[in-house]
């Protein structure tokens, strides 16, 4: 039988998709979730006893282990990661139509604070080909930005759409991640670095399958 380890009850809307777990402090996994009001819910209940005290963060006035981090616009995209391994934590990337925060949860400060020109729709966290630190990779509108811990931009690259979705993978097998790119017009790109290595087009692939379903369907 599974028993819950502890209950939490949302008093905030969140918006869907937009749900990471960190290990902020290395340790402890804690919740992060961004909210409909521009802000995003950091639940972490190993440092109850902590006052926090910075300019992005306040302390939830109904529950002692909820800390809320003001972002003031719609949160568009969410993830957490290992940016800087030196660090031995996780950091909170937040992305926005005009900014990339990429944040530290336990110190209660930035890493770095980027404008975006062509917004961030979609992000991921991790390492891509030849690049040797992790990139928090962000995709707007028909652009890809890669971003190292102290903010340097160390990738950039155009795709034909505007972005939807990010996955880092061994897409070829030669041991380094190429970076999958999902796009509105149904294209799924594969980028090894900037070069573009396979495409696919998804309304093919979808058709064939819900025509299989329909053809084997008992109804």
């Amino acid at each position: 039988m599974l028993l819950p380890v502890f209950t939490l009850k949302l008093r905030h809307k969140i918006s869907p998709r937009m749900v990471a777990i960190g290990r902020y402090d290395g340790t402890h996994p804690c919740l992060a979730a961004a909210t409909q009001a521009g802000k995003v819910f950091i639940h972490n209940p190993h440092t109850r006893s902590q006052h926090i005290s910075a300019p992005r963060v306040y302390q939830s006035p109904l529950e002692s282990d909820v800390s809320l981090l003001n972002i003031n616009q719609a949160v568009s995209c969410l993830t957490a990661g290992v940016l800087n391994p030196a660090l031995g934590c996780d950091a909170l990337l937040v992305g926005t139509q005009t900014n990339l925060l990429a944040y530290d949860v336990y110190n209660n400060s930035d890493f770095f604070y980027r404008e975006v020109a062509d917004g961030a729709n979609a992000i991921v966290l991790g390492t891509l080909g030849d690049i040797s630190s992790p990139l928090a990779i962000i995709g707007g509108n028909c652009a890809l930005q890669g971003f190292d811990h102290e903010g340097k931009d160390l990738f950039w690259t155009v795709t034909g759409d505007n972005v939807h979705s990010l996955a880092l993978c061994d897409f070829d097998g030669d041991g380094k991640k190429e970076l999958l790119v999902g796009s509105e017009d149904f294209d799924i790109r594969v980028f090894k670095e900037d070069e573009i290595v396979a495409e696919m087009t998804e309304t093919e692939v979808r058709s064939v399958t819900l025509g299989n379903i329909d053809e084997h369907s008992p109804m």
